[in-house]
Formats: structure tokens, C-alpha cells, sequence
């Protein structure tokens, strides 16, 4: 069984309930160690503010790197069915010829570093529709979106809760949930691995 799609519970955890959420969309409760949901949280939330308070400046890029290798060694250690892999800079856009786009078509979803309200954010993309991108934004709000041509989705709760226009995304501006300036982007694709061909000798 599937669970809906989670919202986060501070002010900064958006990577780590965006990590999880990746997992929870790509795999039944049934499947997920509980380790791995353990692990999110304590290797993600990384980050220090200028008081030296942990975990107050979110979620570093390192740590979002650094945990698709440790899914990728749940899959080597056969744990999980699943495989990942980080991109950044000048590889971080979406339409064609994107490698990310390709993934999503694919059936990967994309934990992906926006902008919202001139802050750092975490979302999740599950998929496409038309130019518009399936996006999970772990930030609860009663308020609709104020970037113009974002719209709320209220009955998905497995995939999505907004569509955002791809020309959105690809903004270099600080716009909400924009991608922003080339040097700072940051995607981390996850995905159920496949086995496409088996030979036995």
C-alpha cells in the first residue's frame, strides 16, 4: 500500500521530508526499511545557522549527494530496489534534451533546490503534464501560490500538490519556484531499479 505524500514538520526540513517523500511515491509502505526513514533524518538536515544551531539552515548540497550514493549502496547490499544520481550547475533544467526530463518520463521523481518566498526550498517532481511539471511542495500553506501560472492541486495526494510551468522552473530569477542562478542548482533523481536483461550462462 501506497501512503499519501508528506508535509514538513519545521521551518527547514524540506529536503528530508522532500527525501522522503521520493521514497514514499516510488515504493509501497510494505517495501521501505524503517532504517532508511531513520537515516533521512539524521544525515540530511545538516546545515548550521550563524548561532551554530543545527539543522536551522536546512539541508546542504553535499548531504543530498551524498545520501543518493548511500541509496545506491542500499540497492548494491540488496535492500531496496533502487538506484539514484545527483546533477548540478549547467546539467539542472527541464524540457528537451534534459536529463532529468528524460528520468521523469522514465518514471523517476526529482527531488529538485527552488526558490520559495527568496529562501532555499526542497521540492519533489513525480511527472509532467504538457509544459507544466508535477511538483509535491512539502510546505503546507492555505494561501495559493503567488507566482503567476502555478496552480494548486488539491486531489492527489500520492503525486502532486501544485503544477508549475516549465519556464518557471527554468528561471534563472529568485522567483518562487524557480530554479535560479546556473552555479547554484541541484537535482537528485531516484528512481525503482530494473533489472531490463537477465542472462543466464
Amino acid at each position: 500500500m501506497r501512503s499519501p505524500l508528506r508535509y514538513q514538520a519545521t521551518e527547514y526540513d524540506c529536503g528530508p521530508t522532500s527525501m522522503t517523500n521520493a521514497i514514499i511515491y516510488m515504493f509501497d509502505r510494505e517495501e521501505i526499511p524503517p532504517d532508511l526513514v531513520r537515516h533521512i533524518g539524521q544525515c540530511t538536515l545538516d546545515s548550521f545557522d550563524e548561532n551554530g544551531h543545527a539543522g536551522r539552515y536546512g539541508t546542504s548540497g553535499a548531504a543530498i549527494r551524498y545520501f543518493g550514493s548511500w541509496l545506491n549502496e542500499l540497492r548494491h547490499a540488496g535492500l531496496l530496489p533502487i538506484e539514484s544520481w545527483f546533477t548540478e550547475k549547467e546539467n539542472v533544467f527541464l524540457g528537451e534534451g534534459s536529463r532529468l526530463t528524460n528520468a521523469l518520463k522514465d518514471g523517476a521523481a526529482i527531488v529538485l533546490h527552488v526558490t520559495l518566498s527568496g529562501y532555499g526550498h526542497y521540492i519533489l517532481i513525480t511527472g509532467s503534464d504538457g509544459n507544466n511539471y508535477k511538483v509535491f511542495d512539502p510546505y503546507y500553506t492555505h494561501r495559493e501560490p503567488a507566482a503567476a501560472g502555478v496552480v494548486r492541486v488539491t486531489d492527489q495526494p500520492f503525486s502532486h500538490n501544485l503544477l508549475v510551468p516549465e519556464e518557471i522552473l527554468n528561471s534563472t530569477s529568485a522567483g518562487d519556484y524557480s530554479m535560479g542562478p546556473v552555479s547554484t542548482r541541484e537535482a537528485l533523481a531516484v528512481s525503482r531499479y530494473h533489472v531490463n536483461d537477465l542472462y543466464i550462462i
